[in-house]
This record gives structure tokens, C-alpha cells and sequence, in this order.
């Protein structure tokens, strides 16, 4: 089951990311946004086949208003907190700067809102990934389910980031040390979700819409061994969260 929708999923974001660059195409941004649905419209095929619904298998059900709330907070808090802490290590380190809070305030003021507008869009993926995905491999025990869904992740990536830079809308370095980098933020994604017994912590940390580039100044002019270090750091960091929220023994 896991396997036949992993397939179908890789297949339709390969065949659409490749339309766009066969046909030449500039790959829209509203498709960056669409197209997080995509795991979540195909799942809906091989849910047919299970019992419990969209509900049961989305992980849609958070177990009460504190619960979801607990759960959005701490995943939206610990993601950002490690952010902002990759972008300091950054900065100390003297490959990087962060912007003067008179640019941060306006982006931190927006936090929340823009968190619950890109909810809309996160939550295609998350019930695809960190719902459906996650439970049909929970025999496998935590680590190592999450550990293929967050390959999975990064394998669904690989097309529309590589179109994406082939057609020079981000550059290459950018595009790998992206898609490299969603790994452990799978890792993370899943922890939440599996510590809140739902998908929404998941769906409200991937929508955060701050990244550690994004606290770095010049950040189109970095080079790559910087882009490289920022990975690395972020990787780290979110690796650690993840340890620290994962329910032990598994």
C-alpha cells in the first residue's frame, strides 16, 4: 500500500515538473503552492481501500482544542527558535550577518498569520507525508518509518526543485542544499506529529514561512560554501529538536 502510492506520487510530480521544462515552460509559483496537494489527492486512491476514512488515515483528529493548540505551538516555537539559532551560530562564526531587528520586527509581527494562510497549502503534503505515509509504516517503529518518509519527501522534491533550477528560477546550490535539507526537517515534522497524536503540528511547522537564509543579509549573494554551512548548521539543529520531541525507545 505504502509502496503503490510512493510510486504514483514520484511518477505524477516527475511527469508535471518535466512537462514544464520540456514544453519550456516557466514553472508557475502558484504550482509550488498546488502542488503540495498532489500527495494528498493520490492518497485519497488507496485510502479507498482502507477502513477509518480520510480522517483516520489524513490524521486529522487532534484529540481536543489544548491538544492541537499544545501541539501547534511547540511545533511552530521549536522550528522557529531553531532557525533563529542557526542564523546567530552563523553570525558568530563571521560568514554571516543578521538583518537589524527593524527588518525582522515587520516579518516577526506576521508570524501567525502567514503561518495559518500557508496552513492551507502545508496540510496537502503533511496528511500525505506525516498522516497517511506514517501510519502504514508505524510496524516499522518511529525512527525508521520516519526516516523513509522523509526520503520519500526529499525524492518528491527532487523534481520540481530540479526544474526549478534548470530553469535558472533558484540556482543549483540552493536547489540541493534545499532538498537536502528537508530530511531532517522530515524527521522533525514526524516527531511532532507522533508526540500530538495529529497532523496539524506538522502542518503549522512546515508553514512557517521563515527560513535561516531568510535571516541572513545578502543572502542571493552568498556563496555556496556558505550555503553549504547553513545547511549543515540548520540540519543539526533541527535533527536535535527532533531527537528531543521523538518518543523514546523507538
Amino acid at each position: 500500500m505504502a509502496l503503490r502510492f510512493t510510486v504514483l506520487v514520484l511518477v505524477a510530480i516527475t511527469a508535471v515538473s518535466g512537462f514544464f521544462v520540456v514544453a519550456d515552460i516557466l514553472l508557475p509559483e502558484w504550482f509550488v503552492i498546488v502542488g503540495r496537494w498532489l500527495p494528498a489527492l493520490i492518497s485519497l486512491v488507496v485510502i479507498r481501500e482502507l477502513n477509518g476514512g480520510v480522517a483516520k488515515w489524513w490524521d486529522l483528529c487532534p484529540g481536543g482544542w489544548r491538544r492541537l493548540l499544545a501541539g501547534g505551538a511547540v511545533g511552530v516555537v521549536v522550528l522557529l527558535g531553531v532557525y533563529v539559532a542557526a542564523a546567530v551560530v552563523v553570525a558568530l562564526t563571521g560568514i554571516g550577518v543578521m538583518q537589524p531587528w527593524s527588518t525582522l520586527a515587520p516579518v516577526a509581527i506576521m508570524v501567525i498569520p502567514m503561518v495559518l494562510l500557508f496552513s492551507l497549502s502545508t496540510l496537502g503534503e503533511e496528511a500525505a507525508w506525516r498522516g497517511f505515509l506514517q501510519q502504514t509504516l508505524a510496524g516499522l517503529g518511529f525512527w525508521r518509518a520516519s526516516s523513509v518518509v522523509a526520503a520519500v519527501w526529499v525524492l518528491f522534491h527532487i523534481p520540481l526543485h530540479g526544474a526549478m533550477a534548470v530553469q535558472g528560477t533558484i540556482p543549483v546550490t540552493v536547489a540541493v542544499v534545499t532538498t537536502l535539507g528537508l530530511f531532517p526537517l522530515g524527521l522533525y515534522l514526524s516527531a511532532v506529529v507522533v508526540r500530538f497524536g495529529s497532523v496539524w503540528p506538522a502542518v503549522f511547522a512546515h508553514a512557517l514561512p521563515l527560513s535561516t537564509l531568510s535571516l541572513l543579509v545578502n543572502v542571493d549573494g552568498m556563496t555556496t560554501g556558505v550555503h553549504w554551512v547553513v545547511g549543515v548548521v540548520t540540519a543539526a539543529l533541527v535533527t536535535a529538536a527532533a531527537l528531543a520531541l521523538a518518543p523514546r525507545g523507538t
